[in-house]
């Protein structure tokens, strides 16, 4: 069982939570979208190919390589990006965070 199954992180204006399958077409909204994946660096050009990214945010904690979460408010109905560390090396104590949000909430307070 995967640690991340189990953690949900909230505070008072969003939660952080697994993915879940569902979450295929928002992660698709926001790795399709040009403004988004200029700064990300990884695009995908439908839902299928988006199933690769998917399978990155599982594959992370299977390594030990990071933790990766969707972001959401709080009643969990509207997801607004994602967010964890990646590249994590225990060895050397380091980890690159990473996170990008729909552009429908940039600019806004969540």
């Amino acid at each position: 069982m995967n640690i991340s199954q189990n953690i949900r992180i909230q505070s008072n204006r969003f939660l952080l939570r697994p993915f879940v399958d569902s979450d295929i077409e928002c992660v698709f909204k926001g790795l399709s979208h040009p403004d988004i994946i200029k700064h990300y660096g990884v695009s995908f050009d439908s839902l299928e190919a988006t199933k690769e990214q998917m399978n990155w945010f599982a594959d992370l904690e299977k390594n030990g390589t990071g933790i990766w979460f969707a972001v959401c408010s709080l009643d969990n109905k509207t997801f607004y990006g994602a967010g964890g560390l990646n590249d994590l090396s225990k060895e050397h104590k380091k980890a690159e965070i990473g996170f990008w949000l729909l552009t429908d909430f940039w600019e806004k307070e969540l």
